[in-house]
């Protein structure tokens, strides 16, 4: 790194370092300091003789078996939810939800439409349910709204406000044909 240059007096003094020379290729990487590693850790293979624990992989969900949602206390969530298993609601959902089973806890508020098999309320829900199977009112759960449901159970305390249809019902009734019409009495 050091050069030795002979000086008149005839000794030896040490000189500046000399820069090393340029690469013959310009294009190659720059050197730097830093020192080499000695093998590469990214390619190394792992020890057999050291146990690891096994990742098997995960059974693909059928039907939606473990789509869930939750929306926890002080959530807000605002959109729309499809092929859900369960949805649990805590916090504040304002949305279109298709799912199989929907819950809304005590403090918890949904608004918006709901179209599923069996819905437990004991918070607040607006809008519109329609509830193929069983509809369960909890004592703190307050309903408004469109309701249309299989059947409904209704705990102390709960409360329903609105349009309410039970499922297969919503068609008018047809008149009997045998019926004659009836004038008023004092009708010519």
């Amino acid at each position: 790194m050091f050069n030795r240059r002979s000086s008149q007096s005839g000794g030896e003094t040490p000189t500046e370092p000399q820069a090393p020379a340029p690469a013959a290729n310009p294009q190659a990487a720059p050197r730097t300091n830093a020192p080499l590693p000695t093998e590469d850790l990214i390619a190394r293979r792992p020890r057999p003789d050291i146990p690891r624990p096994r990742h098997e992989p995960k059974p693909k969900a059928q039907d939606g078996d473990e789509s869930r949602l939750f929306v926890g206390n002080g959530i807000t969530l605002k959109g729309e939810v499809g092929n859900c298993a369960e949805l649990i609601v805590e916090g504040t959902v304002d949305a279109r939800v298709e799912a199989r089973h929907f819950k809304v806890s005590p403090g918890g508020r949904f608004s918006g439409e709901c179209h599923v098999e069996t819905a437990d309320i004991a918070g607040e829900f607006e809008g519109q349910l329609h509830c193929r199977n069983r509809l369960v009112v909890r004592g703190t759960g307050r309903l408004k709204g469109v309701l249309r449901y299989g059947e409904v159970e209704i705990e102390a305390g709960g409360r329903i406000a609105g349009e309410i249809q039970v499922f297969g019902e919503d068609e008018p009734a047809a008149e009997p044909a045998s019926q004659p019409s009836l004038k008023a009495a004092n009708a010519e």
